[in-house]
């Protein structure tokens, strides 16, 4: 069995039940509880946003109990057991985590002076998976109440490891969500001016005169001599955004390969690299034969040279050479 801990704490986590405030302060009040004998102390203090009393945080009197049972291995084999365990830790992964939790507080810190806490204040909070949950009603022990957005204070931190560690595949869910918000624009702007009318517009003419007054441009028509109404076409204004828009983010028909002149580029490429591969083909052949005609030559030599060596004529003049 674990060891209870049997000394009163200097700094408790409360959690407010009136206001749902959580803070870490010195108790006010330390009384005795018997029924509690992995920790026999019951905390109380105000809060310092409502005033109210409140009690220990029971998160806090949980991890109390947890350690007082808490054991590990204690024979041999039940050692080894563990050790083998942590072979191959920590992977990859783990490092990743491990580096998360460590940036916790510098990166918490930072993030608070840019995007501190304002529940449901950011037009992000109705999607936020923190809202209502984690960032009003029940933050995490020792957060009290979140002094910085914890949705951006996990963005800041994602991309701070991805900087230190050099690795931007980290940032790829980031981007792909970056990219479909941009794509979803795209389609808004195009439908907006498809409702408008199309890429123009169809404003009416108008001027003051020296005394202020307001007047509308028209003029007689020649044939029927009825006043008409001067209208003034212009581009719609989110026609060059759109624009921009497609071309920063290489939507282009030209872009994805779909122009007859990008098209033509890419068979002659295509015809280009088809050629230069059947030359490549073509010399190598060429010298597997000269590499297969040498050897052919060796051969034959190998082939003169012992019939020479078997000549009667050749063999009686060196015996007679050597004789003399």
């Amino acid at each position: 069995m674990g060891k209870p801990r049997l000394d009163p704490l200097e700094t408790v986590d409360f959690r407010c039940e009136e206001c749902l405030e959580y803070f870490t302060a010195p108790p006010e009040t330390t009384e005795d509880d018997p029924d509690r004998p992995w920790h026999p102390f019951h905390y109380t203090a105000h809060c310092p946003r409502c005033g109210s009393l409140a009690d220990q945080d029971p998160r806090q009197r949980g991890l109390l109990k947890a350690w007082s049972r808490a054991t590990g291995p204690r024979t041999p084999e039940g050692i080894a057991a563990v050790t083998k365990n942590l072979e191959g830790h920590p992977t990859p992964e783990e490092t990743k985590i491990t580096r998360l939790n460590s940036l916790k507080h510098g990166g918490y810190a930072n993030t608070v002076s840019y995007f501190p806490a304002k529940p449901g204040g950011y037009a992000v909070c109705g999607a936020c998976d923190y809202f209502g949950d984690v960032c009003i009603e029940n933050p995490p022990t020792g957060h009290k109440n979140p002094k910085a957005c914890l949705k951006r204070a996990e963005l800041f931190m994602r991309h701070q490891i991805a900087f230190d560690t050099g690795d931007a595949g980290l940032l790829k869910s980031l981007r792909a969500e970056t990219q479909a918000g941009v794509q979803a624009i795209i389609d808004e702007m195009i439908l907006q001016i498809a409702q408008d009318g199309g890429p123009r517009i169809k404003e009416v003419v108008w001027y003051s005169d020296k005394d202020g007054g307001f007047h509308l441009a028209e003029y007689i028509d020649a044939d029927t001599g009825e006043k008409r109404q001067i209208h003034e076409l212009k581009a719609h204004p989110l026609l060059k955004v759109l624009i921009d828009y497609i071309a920063k983010n290489s939507l282009t028909l030209s872009d994805m390969g779909m122009t007859p002149k990008v098209q033509q580029e890419n068979e002659l490429l295509a015809g280009h690299l088809q050629e230069e591969r059947k030359n490549q083909e073509t010399a190598l052949d060429f010298r597997q034969q000269q590499v297969a005609l040498m050897e052919q030559l060796r051969e034959q030599i190998e082939r003169s040279q012992k019939k020479t060596a078997a000549d009667p004529v050749l063999i009686e003049y060196n015996q007679v050479a050597d004789d003399g």
